[in-house]
């Protein structure tokens, strides 16, 4: 007789991978870790998903990736204004508070897909998710201060704010765990970021005199 499968334990496998993936890496959580942690022998992982690639697709999936590259995009169009970004402009509300709140609900896949990408077929996202904000950012840079020379060392403090600002993503989705705190966490860290994003508009607005 075939074996029934139990959707409430292919839930809690998948459940203790997400957490391991994200505390770990794929490449550094195995199997029998994973079926510790899910408190099944290491074949029954195996009878739900064939193999460790599997469960991590299970977990992030195209479509999270997709909705997360196109929040993300919704969000860098919204900081366009003629002026550049107000000093006390609201990062939780609008297109960055839907941002806030995907992460929050997916927060440890947020965590495997920026941070533990290595091993995957998500090993290229990072860099590919910064490229695509920083092409974005100049476009709206060049389109708000025509003016303005996108020279090249405007262009590599542009890149170094993105990789800072995805390294702190992840390091306040490992901090906490409420959605209240992401949100504060993440409206306090986007204020000292757009304080230096205005600061560095103003020197390369004053270097192009």
């Amino acid at each position: 007789m075939a074996q029934v499968l139990k959707e409430s334990v292919r839930v809690r496998i998948a459940a203790a991978a997400e957490a391991r993936f994200a505390e770990q890496g794929f490449d550094s959580a195995t199997v029998d870790a994973i079926a510790r942690d899910a408190g099944v022998a290491a074949g029954t992982v195996y009878k739900y998903f064939p193999n460790k690639q599997a469960l991590f697709r299970s977990i992030v999936t195209d479509e999270f990736v997709a909705e997360l590259s196109r929040l993300t995009r919704e969000r860098i169009a919204a900081f366009a204004r003629p002026d550049g970004m107000e000093p006390d402009q609201d990062m939780t509300a609008g297109p960055s508070g839907e941002l806030l709140g995907f992460l929050a609900r997916n927060r440890l896949k947020a965590v495997i897909l920026l941070g533990w990408g290595q091993g995957t077929e998500y090993a290229d996202f990072v860099p590919d998710y910064i490229r695509d904000m920083e092409d974005r950012t100049l476009a709206q840079a060049r389109e708000q201060f025509p003016q303005l020379e996108q020279a090249r060392t405007f262009r590599f403090m542009v890149r170094r704010i993105l990789e800072e600002s995805v390294r702190g993503m992840v390091a306040i989705l490992r901090e906490f765990e409420e959605e209240a705190d992401i949100r504060r966490a993440f409206a306090a860290a986007a204020r000292c970021r757009m304080a230096g994003i205005n600061a560095l508009m103003a020197w390369a607005l004053a270097e192009g005199k």
